[in-house]
């Protein structure tokens, strides 16, 4: 077609697309709740595979030492808050003569707070590490402000040390005795100053530093502590939650494996690449969930286009019967309710996109600037526009089928 008639095509299709104000109004919101749907669902998951990757990543080479047969929704428990292993077992396995003690140590963990998503940490998770042990947790991750370790605090100290992951900072904010506010791409963050106490079950910590936030989820929400604080936290005197234990040799890695499930029955050993097999188990499951509804919001939005292009030719029987009997051409037709459909989607993916990144920040908030992604967004609002687009090729089919003396007989 001519681009004269074109532009008369698409005239004629947004003037009965406000024509009919709010069925074209519901229809293009909700497939912009689709558009939003879809791409809220695509970033997450994407979010909670890198994130997987990165803890498995930064903990290579180590074995974690925790108590047989605590299972979660990836097989292992991860972290494992509910393990327990004795003082007696846990210095036994640290002095073997394959163990790096440089780079091993014992910890204690609790969850203060609730996981801010499925399948993440808890938002403040308690890590007691060994003092002058901080990197074999931290893998290397520095500090944003303060320090990401326990050195310069004095041992006789009234408050203990602490250094905690942006996240944690965040939550214990509210309650820190000083804030500080850092910028962010979602706006500025108010979280816990170094040199401010926090109360952790009643006992006041003093905040040592905040780890960079470019790490992963276990480490934005650490709150690491001298393990002989958090053991009297935790009220448990005799034992520990987990052990991390580097090899001396990387060759002696399944070796050092055996040999401590054979000394201890009780115990488990998960090396890294059992942990990424779970974490790959994980994965599946939650991907399955979250591909049967990202996929029903592209069945939606096109069932929606769909419906609304079939009633709108419905209605117009008469006036395309008109059209058609003065010779106005098939594809003219086709082409007025193809764009009515084009308008939908494109107007629905214009409020679909801003409201995604809107429910992304607000559930996830300092991450959220982070894991948004422009590819996914034209992707999503691709992938609709063109599922509602097909969708209108049927209505649009009835359209150019419509015999003139019958329709201009239709009431």
């Amino acid at each position: 077609m001519r681009p004269c008639t074109i532009l008369r095509v698409l005239g004629l299709a947004l003037r009965h697309l406000l024509g009919k104000k709010l069925r074209t109004g519901l229809t293009v919101l909700g497939f912009g709740v689709c558009v939003n749907l879809y791409i809220v669902v695509t970033t997450v998951m994407r979010f909670i595979t890198d994130d997987l990757d990165l803890q498995v990543q930064r903990f290579t080479g180590i074995l974690f030492v925790q108590s047989r047969g605590l299972t979660g929704m990836s097989g292992i428990e991860w972290p494992p808050i509910s393990s327990t292993i004795s003082d007696v077992d846990a210095d036994h396995v640290l002095s073997l003569d394959a163990v790096d003690r440089e780079r091993s140590t014992a910890v204690s963990l609790a969850a203060l707070a609730p996981p801010p998503f499925p399948t993440a940490p808890p938002e403040a998770l308690l890590v007691g590490i060994e003092v002058g042990q901080e990197d074999v947790f931290l893998a290397g991750a520095g500090a944003m402000i303060g320090r990401p370790d326990f050195r310069g605090a004095s041992p006789d100290a009234e408050h203990p040390p602490v250094v905690l992951g942006v996240l944690a900072a965040r939550h214990f904010a509210g309650a820190a005795s000083a804030r500080t506010e850092v910028p962010s791409p979602v706006g500025p963050i108010a979280l816990a100053a170094p040199g401010s106490r926090i109360a952790v079950r009643g006992c006041e910590f003093e905040v040592q530093g905040i780890i960079e936030p470019e790490t992963n989820q276990l480490l934005r929400s650490a709150v690491m502590t001298p393990i002989g604080a958090a053991r009297e936290l935790l009220r448990t005197p005799d034992s520990v939650t987990a052990l991390l234990v580097s090899p001396a040799r990387a060759s002696e890695i399944e070796p050092l494996q055996r040999e401590i499930e054979a000394a201890h029955p009780s115990l488990m050993v998960v090396s890294d690449r059992q942990l990424a097999e779970n974490a790959r188990q994980l994965l599946d499951r939650v991907n399955q969930l979250f591909s049967v509804v990202r996929w029903t919001s592209v069945g939606v939005a096109a069932l929606l286009i769909a419906i609304v292009m079939f009633v709108s030719v419905l209605e117009r029987t008469r006036e395309l019967g008109t059209l058609r009997a003065i010779g106005a051409p098939a594809r003219v037709l086709i082409s007025m309710i193809l764009g009515e459909s084009a308008g939908i989607a494109v107007c629905g993916s214009a409020i679909g996109v801003p409201l995604s990144r809107f429910v992304i920040r607000q559930a996830l908030g300092p991450d959220a600037a982070g894991i948004r992604s422009r590819r996914i967004e034209w992707g999503a609002a691709g992938i609709l526009t063109s599922f509602g687009i097909l969708a209108a090729l049927l209505p649009a089919g009835r359209a150019v089928r419509v015999d003139p003396i019958t329709a201009l007989r239709y009431e």
